[in-house]
């Protein structure tokens, strides 16, 4: 079953931002936390999903839950997705929906042509011993803009805790420079 928590944000809202948690990657962890603080602080209402994903979700079940997520809201749409959340990349693409993609699953045929077939602004996310996911080349010829942090892993930490809290920072850093130059 989804369920969903919805943060508000202090001005008007410029549009509905969706974070799409991982398999094992909650809403409340670091990296989606500080993301939704982001959104909110650009003036971005956003939708926390919290879901069970069965072993056999694709991108078509991710995408409807993205679909379901968005339910009837009119206006802008962006979506903040990581790991097993950046399976929404097709649905995101065809539907226009700017995106934040945390450790995507390049690796995935379908991730990756989703990816490079968008049409507006992607930010990727991921670190070089992420090795099952991600891959540098692919990343790079894709149609979006990457922050690669070397050593870090799936969940962008290293053997360092004071280096992990520094990435987290600089992949905080970026999202908040990607919602400051959106459109």
């Amino acid at each position: 079953m989804t369920e969903y928590a919805d943060w508000q944000a202090p001005t008007p809202s410029r549009g509905l931002v969706i974070m799409l948690p991982g398999a094992a990657y909650t809403c409340q962890m670091p990296l989606l936390h500080f993301a939704a603080l982001v959104a909110i602080s650009h003036g971005w209402d956003v939708r926390e999903v919290d879901w069970t994903p069965a072993e056999n979700w694709g991108t078509e079940q991710i995408g409807l839950e993205l679909a379901a997520a968005i339910g009837d809201h009119e206006g802008p749409v962006r979506v903040v997705g990581k790991s097993l959340g950046t399976l929404a990349a097709p649905y995101a693409a065809e539907h226009r929906i700017d995106a934040v993609w945390l450790t995507p699953l390049v690796k995935m045929p379908a991730v990756a042509r989703a990816i490079a077939d968008h049409p507006g602004r992607q930010l990727l996310i991921a670190g070089t011993d992420d090795t099952d996911t991600w891959d540098s080349g692919i990343a790079a010829a894709l149609s979006a803009e990457v922050l690669e942090i070397a050593g870090a892993d799936h969940g962008l930490r290293v053997a360092d805790p004071v280096r992990t809290a520094e990435i987290h920072v600089e992949a905080t850093r970026a999202i908040d420079g990607w919602f400051g130059g959106a459109r």
